[in-house]
């Protein structure tokens, strides 16, 4: 019974972030723009010990080519895992743009602040929370946006027998203070829906599908994707029994 009431709280959880995606697509006007793009990433997470809490590190890499040009990101950060399913990060991001119209670069800069929050409680069912803060900065505008996104994940396993689950997010960003260079209230949202292959078990996934990218602006631009993400993760290494007394100790 309890594993049943899970099941429907994900399902209805599930359910609601579509219906939020699919009304904000709604709402777009009729002379949106639309094009084709491919998006693909690099994610590495890892811990240095197995068990919290734990010092945590993070670097993402992205490419993304569409008609207007070419954007990559790098993306580092730090942190800390209060507990199994609760972490703190603190990062940083360069963002440059290659224009393919002027040939020129387009410079952008992040400091990010980040909680996490994972639900693992049902066996091949992952729910993820990811709450982000940037502060962004442009070397050729003046002024620092701040920006506001939430991250949904839904990522399904139906057996360990199948390295094969199904995956899916939406995340929708919002721009809370600073420069005019930069889109205040609602930004844009991504949808991804896909396929999840899972390697070497807990280390190594791979989740391709589609991915749809509104953006509200004059006019509105939408995306259709073809999103091809690579995760690797590190689970740490287990405490000796000398440094788990002396964690013990200053408690």
């Amino acid at each position: 019974m309890r594993r049943g009431s899970h099941r429907g709280a994900c399902q209805r959880l599930l359910v609601l972030f579509v219906g939020i995606g699919l009304a904000i697509e709604a709402s777009a006007s009729a002379q949106t723009e639309s094009d084709f793009e491919i998006w693909t990433a690099t994610f590495f997470t890892g811990q240095l010990f197995s068990d919290t809490p734990t010092p945590i590190f993070w670097f993402d890499a992205h490419a993304r080519r569409s008609e207007v040009g070419t954007v990559a990101i790098l993306r580092p950060g730090v942190g800390v895992a209060l507990t199994p399913w609760a972490s703190l990060w603190l990062g940083y991001a360069w963002t440059p743009t290659w224009v393919d119209a002027t040939g020129g670069l387009l410079d952008e800069h992040r400091i990010w602040e980040q909680l996490t929050l994972d639900f693992r409680r049902v066996p091949g069912l992952l729910l993820q929370s990811r709450t982000r803060l940037e502060q962004r900065f442009r070397p050729d505008s003046s002024g620092t946006s701040h920006r506001f996104r939430e991250f949904v994940r839904v990522n399904y396993r139906p057996t360990q027998r199948l390295p094969i689950g199904i995956a899916f997010f939406d995340e929708v960003f919002l721009g809370i203070r600073g420069a005019g260079w930069a889109r205040q209230g609602f930004d844009q949202n991504r949808a991804f829906l896909g396929l999840a292959i899972f390697a070497l078990e807990a280390l190594f996934r791979v989740e391709v599908g589609y991915l749809n990218v509104f953006l509200s602006r004059d006019p509105n631009r939408m995306a259709h994707a073809l999103s091809l993400n690579f995760f690797v993760s590190y689970g740490g290494r287990s405490r000796s029994a000398q440094e788990t007394q002396s964690t013990l100790d200053r408690n």
